[in-house]
């Protein structure tokens, strides 16, 4: 049973008012909005992000923190990379909800400096990914502007079954197409059946790619947690739907303690396939380039997409399974239609039972942890 601990407080930060906002000096606006980045999904709840914060400029840095990349479902750093695009977006969205202009400047990167490096907790592997300057503004937001960063507080990664039958509303379709940079990402939007069902045999194939290499396997396992784990990052079990026994199973299976049940082996493998199978929407991202910064656009578009649905009440998730295995992305490519480099692949939809709802956020590193 998941007991609570400090490891879930980063949750508990509250959407501070403009009246209270603007008491905040500037270290403390400049905090609050790496917290906000800090709520941000990450691949296997990594949370791979650094921050330094410069009060007297209202300037954050972000970095990566490459001791955090995953050295077999990352060999790039793609996923990485695309998360901490994802904290960016959140300080965009908080920023300029309480009354700031956001520029930001790529640090343009060099793929070679994002990859894996072998853990050393002795050395500090900061990589520049981008500076964000915040100058005053009086625009107010738009009211979908206010909505998505009202969904960074309540926005959760939720890996369930979705209602088949109820399709998103148009008007919630119109207002992700309105949103979605075409300068920077293209978005693709598959409702069809006969896709849907490819795509979803190609999320078996990469579920078995994952399950049956051990390298794979146990990278998973090091990260998909026992619930009562007191470790401020990974996945707990519940956050997938394991009861306590089959989180502690799953994990130690993974990590190669014991043998894995052919069941559950079975049920990892299947419950990706059955999940596309079963949603009504999924979005891709590609982009033109391959490139850190065409990382950066695909994640920050992503929680751009993801904070719209939060603010209407609607789920999603992602599947970067097909994104990663390297064949399977091509295949999925040329089903696709297009040349351009696949980044993300997620679904949405209306969760079909309602416990799934009340699963728990993932836990978090406390701020200090992050901020250098």
């Amino acid at each position: 049973m998941m007991q609570p601990n400090n490891n879930y407080s980063a949750w508990s930060t509250p959407q501070y008012t403009h009246t209270q906002f603007s008491a905040l000096s500037p270290t403390e606006r400049l905090r609050y909005f790496c917290q906000l980045a800090h709520l941000a999904p990450s691949t296997h709840n990594t949370q791979p992000w650094k921050f330094h914060i410069d009060p007297d400029n209202m300037v954050i840095e972000v970095s990566l923190d490459q001791n955090s990349v995953l050295p077999a479902s990352d060999v790039a750093g793609r996923q990485s990379i695309i998360s901490i695009g994802a904290a960016i977006e959140h300080i965009r969205i908080g920023a300029e909800y309480e009354g700031y202009a956001v520029t930001i400047h790529s640090a343009s990167a060099d793929k070679t400096s994002v990859r894996p490096v072998p853990k050393d907790p002795q050395h500090v592997s900061r990589v520049p990914i981008a500076t964000i300057a915040l100058s005053p503004q009086m625009n107010a937001p738009s009211h979908a502007e206010s909505g998505r960063a009202g969904a960074i507080f309540s926005r959760k990664i939720m890996r369930a079954e979705y209602k088949r039958d109820q399709p998103i509303p148009n008007h919630v379709l119109e207002e992700i197409q309105s949103c979605v940079d075409t300068d920077t990402i293209t978005f693709h939007t598959l409702t069809d059946p006969l896709r849907r069902q490819a795509i979803a045999e190609f999320q078996a194939q990469a579920d078995g790619f994952v399950i049956n290499n051990k390298k794979f396997s146990r990278e998973l396992g090091d990260w998909l947690l026992e619930n009562d784990t007191s470790s401020p990052v990974g996945m707990p079990g519940a956050g997938f739907g394991l009861d306590d026994t089959q989180a502690m199973r799953m994990h130690r299976a993974l990590s190669g303690d014991i043998p894995l049940e052919p069941e559950d082996g079975l049920r990892f493998s299947l419950a990706g396939k059955e999940y596309i199978e079963k949603t009504p929407f999924i979005g891709v991202i590609t982009t033109k380039g391959d490139t850190v910064d065409d990382w950066i656009h695909a994640g920050r578009a992503f929680e751009r997409i993801a904070l719209t649905f939060e603010s209407h009440g609607i789920s999603h998730a992602m599947h970067a399974g097909i994104v990663e295995v390297r064949l399977i992305n091509r295949m999925f490519a040329a089903t696709l239609g297009t040349l351009q480099s696949l980044q993300v692949l997620f679904r949405a939809g209306y969760v079909k039972k309602e416990e799934d709802l009340r699963r728990p956020h993932s836990p978090r590193l406390p701020l200090e942890a992050v901020l250098y």
